[in-house]
């Protein structure tokens, strides 16, 4: 069933030309610190990377001919999807998630495959959402999940590829046990590789164990029964296996050569920070105790060490990643690295960017991503005139048509959304009722910034934005939604 993950790497068959310079593999990724887009993003917002939003690094084409990791999936697409998630009747909440800790996304249920949106990749916060909207127990570290319109057309809803009851289960610890899971990958016919943000004692298929927050896990898939989409529903009790004991991962490590922001040879790993399959690896590898056997493909990974954003494989026992683009970090002895090599600007010329690799997944994707510049305005007594209000766009298409509806302002609420009906959406997937055309934005090295139109005098509400394209095949495509406050 491996083939079933590739899948999604594939090109779709109707990739419009503007898009298709950003063909696949990609990486999602997030970073521990905020960060700025290596290509600076033509002066707009959208140069600025938080760490509770997701960055997408374009390392194939060319290959690597565009390696700045642009803004993807901003914090107000994530505001607008889960709506007044807690009651406070404010939906610019810039804390939302704390940082996205890890990231996941799983294999497509269709041959005819899109794109990743915000609506298909899972992720893990460091901080609890609220659940005025989605309920309780909303998403929590200790889950792996994302924000969806359920069946019964409710937004705000969380929709979990994995539980902290179902991972705690397959630990042999009480349900309830607080953890954080700080990285995560996942295929069908392998199992779900994950680690914790804590030391923690758990009763291991091996045994009672100390996973420590360096080392990397594994559920195996016979322990796990699925739903039909591909979702974890069950976990055998007592299945999980650490892999990989944080020593092992220090001894890679060591092995890999890299260096830190400060070209510092790093020696230990101290928290593993992200985890995706490396495809490009081996998958012959098996762990196991007394019967118990786990495969265990070669894995990308990066530690609380590896500032500069770097990363590394395991494969031959440590290596810094390369793949079939350029090493994603500085060998011992040739200075630091410095975070260009995945996408964002380093501190100097001689000194890296803070930042580690937060979390990271391998898909395809492609960027169409909006945000204001402001996210509350404040409305003085005789209004706001024209183009008193930027917004900017990340659009691989060349004219780009902006709509806008009132939206909800109505505390613990959400706009209301709706599925484009495209057999192939390769950017977002839903739509916001658009009873409203706004203005048009024609985007030069792939950006552009439209003007608001006059606000008038004690105007108050919420105001959502979206943007559509039309392809070189007649399809349409949608970028990442925005709600602007005005107060």
């Amino acid at each position: 069933m491996i083939p079933n993950r590739f899948a999604r790497l594939l090109p779709p068959l109707t990739l419009c030309a503007a898009a298709a310079a950003q063909g696949g593999p990609d990486f999602l990724l997030t970073y521990s610190q905020p960060e700025i887009t290596l290509s600076g993003s033509a002066g707009t917002v959208l140069r600025f990377l938080h760490p509770n939003e997701i960055a997408h690094l374009e390392r194939s084409a060319g290959p690597c001919s565009s390696l700045s990791a642009e803004k993807w999936a901003p914090r107000t697409c994530f505001h607008t999807m889960a709506g007044d998630e807690d009651g406070d009747a404010q939906w610019w909440e810039p804390g939302l998630f704390g940082s996205i800790d890890a990231l996941m996304e799983g294999p497509p249920l269709s041959p005819v495959l899109g794109g990743s949106s915000a609506r298909t990749v899972f992720y893990s916060p460091s901080v609890a959402m609220g659940t005025v909207l989605s309920g309780a127990p909303g998403l929590r570290p200790g889950d792996v999940g994302r924000i969806v319109r359920d069946a019964s057309l409710n937004e705000g809803q969380v929709e979990y590829f994995m539980r902290q009851e179902q991972f705690n289960l397959a630990m042999g610890l009480p349900p309830a046990t607080p953890i954080d899971v700080d990285a995560i990958a996942f295929a069908p016919g392998l199992g779900v590789y994950y680690s914790l943000d804590q030391d923690t004692p758990i009763f291991s298929a091996c045994g009672p164990a100390f996973a420590q927050d360096g080392a990397i896990l594994c559920i195996p898939d016979w322990a796990i029964t699925y739903n039909p989409n591909w979702t974890v529903a069950a976990v055998m009790p007592n299945s999980a296996v650490i892999v990989y004991s944080e020593a092992q991962v220090d001894a890679m490590v060591v092995n890999a050569q890299i260096t830190d922001r400060f070209g510092n040879c790093i020696t230990s790993a101290i928290d593993l920070e992200s985890l995706e399959i490396d495809w490009n690896g081996t998958m012959s590898a098996f762990v196991g105790c007394a019967g118990i056997a786990v495969q265990v493909p070669d894995l990308l990974f990066s530690t609380e060490t590896m500032t500069g954003a770097g990363l590394c494989t395991t494969a031959l026992g440590g290596q810094i990643y390369t793949g079939s683009c350029v090493p994603s970090a500085r060998s011992c002895g040739f200075g630091p690295t410095l975070g260009a090599q995945m996408g964002v600007q380093p501190t100097s010329s001689s000194l890296g960017a803070p930042s580690y690799v937060n979390a990271l997944t391998i898909t395809r994707s492609v960027r169409y991503s909006m945000e204001p510049q402001q996210h509350v305005v404040n409305v003085p007594a005789g209004g706001l005139p024209f183009g008193s209000q930027m917004v900017d766009i990340s659009s691989p298409f060349p004219i780009n048509f902006v709509f806008w509806t009132p939206a909800t302002s109505v505390a613990g609420t959400a706009t209301a959304s709706f599925t484009m009906p495209l057999a192939l959406p390769l950017c977002f997937p839903d739509f916001y009722p658009w009873p409203n055309y706004h203005t048009f934005a024609i985007t030069a090295g792939g950006f552009a910034s439209w003007p608001m139109l006059p606000i008038p005098a004690g105007f108050v509400g919420n105001v959502l934005f979206q943007s559509v394209a039309l392809t070189t095949f007649n399809t349409w495509e949608l970028s990442t939604p925005i709600t602007i406050e005005f107060q």
